[in-house]
């Protein structure tokens, strides 16, 4: 069972430099997960690009908005960094959610090829539980990130576990991949198109073709949320399509 509901705004910050142009909208999803999760609140955040045109302030405005959420846990969906050399030290020192924060890499985080970068190093140094290939049990959850598909293999043998599972992975097309049930994918990669035109999204990436923004569901249990993210890729503009944060309500 899923319901969805568009919040209504949640600031309003009008500078030119600022990755919030005019409104970052905080969207509502309900999942039916494990009675024991029954209640509890996560936030999901993805496509920062720090040091593309988002900064310091602007992180100390994206900590406050997570924070009024008051989630049990924040979940991050990649290309928290521009790329993966990007010093992360000015946002983790605003990077206060009160809960912990799970984390895996974006195509803008990592090489091709390679296991880690200086910014993952980061990430892990400050706290962050980042998920590469790897899982953690919560309480009858299973957490599992997977690596950018445009970077890395993934090890989809870490799906193939019993209960409900999230998944943090980037491209939001690669859900046609993750067969499994009792499954939600939180993507992010799409920016929705960042420029909109009549309805249409401008700039899609590979991988973010098909799922460019929204909730969508499938038997049997499958959902995959997909969110426009925060940040920019390449020109720092966004035309009818205002950052966000996803607000997921357990029920």
């Amino acid at each position: 069972m899923v319901g969805v509901g568009l919040g209504g705004t949640v600031a309003k910050y009008l500078a030119s430099d600022t990755p919030f142009p005019g409104a970052c909208l905080r969207r509502t999803v309900r999942i039916a997960g494990p009675e024991s999760w029954r209640g509890r609140i996560l936030v999901f955040v993805s496509d920062v690009h720090y040091g593309n045109s988002f900064g310091r302030k602007d992180a100390e405005v994206l900590g406050e908005l997570v924070r009024r959420e008051q989630p049990d846990v924040v979940l991050m969906g990649g290309d928290l960094a521009e790329n993966p050399g990007t010093d992360l030290a000015d946002f983790l020192s605003e990077w206060r959610p009160d809960c912990p924060t799970l984390f895996a890499p974006g195509n803008h985080d990592v090489e091709a090829g390679a296991m880690c970068s200086p910014c993952i190093e980061q990430a892990r140094a400050w706290g962050m539980h980042v998920l590469s290939n790897s899982r953690e049990a919560w309480d009858g959850i299973t957490f599992v990130g997977l690596p950018s598909a445009l970077r890395e293999r993934q090890h989809l043998e870490l799906l193939r576990t019993p209960g409900f599972k999230i998944v943090l992975a980037h491209e939001p097309d690669r859900w046609d991949v993750y067969r499994e049930p009792d499954l939600l994918q939180l993507a992010g990669h799409t920016h929705g198109g960042q420029i909109c035109l009549l309805g249409r999204p401008l700039i899609l990436p590979a991988m973010g073709q098909k799922y460019t923004s929204g909730t969508f569901m499938r038997a049997p249990n499958s959902t995959l949320i997909v969110s426009v993210g925060v940040g920019y890729t390449g020109i720092p503009v966004r035309i009818n399509c205002p950052p966000e944060i996803v607000r997921v309500e357990m029920i």
